[in-house]
């Protein structure tokens, strides 16, 4: 239940969510900013942006795959249009689960308005990039992703690409392999 408050600790008159972890109250103020307005929108960028770049995603067990991108397409775009097994949620720049690490090459992430409020400036210097409203400025891009949804920033170290970029053929959980006659 939402209620209007004044805080003497921080002296701000606002609502208040109640009913949080262990009955805590957590005070929403509008200067902290809402998620709805770090959301990034995609553009289209045309201006000062020219030609092509090779995008050379890495996954586990070595797989390799090489993507030809337009400098003014999104890195993920281009990802999902080769037919590579990408995460992604949002598309907006907030949510974190298309990130990876660029371990070569230079890319522009410049249409997200508040960058360090997903990746934080260390991440960021360590090659974490969000695929999804990142764009190739070099004429070749290598970037490690864990398409098994297996990294959270800020909350475990980077193990390297993993996940079936390719896709995986899937298994059934019971019964009979699927197309099998067995």
């Amino acid at each position: 239940m939402n209620t209007l408050s004044y805080s003497k600790t921080t002296g701000v008159y606002g609502p208040v969510v109640r009913g949080g972890r262990l009955g805590s109250d957590i005070r929403v103020r509008a200067e902290d900013g809402f998620c709805r307005d770090k959301i990034a929108f995609p553009t289209t960028k045309t201006e000062g942006i020219e030609g092509e770049s090779t995008l050379v995603f890495l996954g586990a067990k070595g797989q390799e795959v090489e993507v030809q991108a337009a400098k003014d397409t999104y890195m993920l775009d281009s990802g999902l249009d080769a037919g590579l097994e990408l995460p992604f949620t949002c598309r907006g720049g907030i949510c974190g689960a298309c990130v990876g690490r660029v371990v070569e090459g230079e890319v522009d992430m410049s249409d997200i308005p508040d960058l360090s409020f997903t990746v934080s400036e260390e991440e960021q210097a360590d090659g974490m990039t969000l695929l999804c409203m990142a764009r190739p400025v070099s004429d070749r891009v290598v970037i490690e992703t864990q398409s098994d949804w297996g990294y959270s920033l800020g909350v475990a170290e980077w193990k390297g690409a993993t996940g079936e970029i390719k896709g995986k053929k899937v298994e059934p959980l019971m019964g009979k392999k699927w197309g099998k006659d067995e």
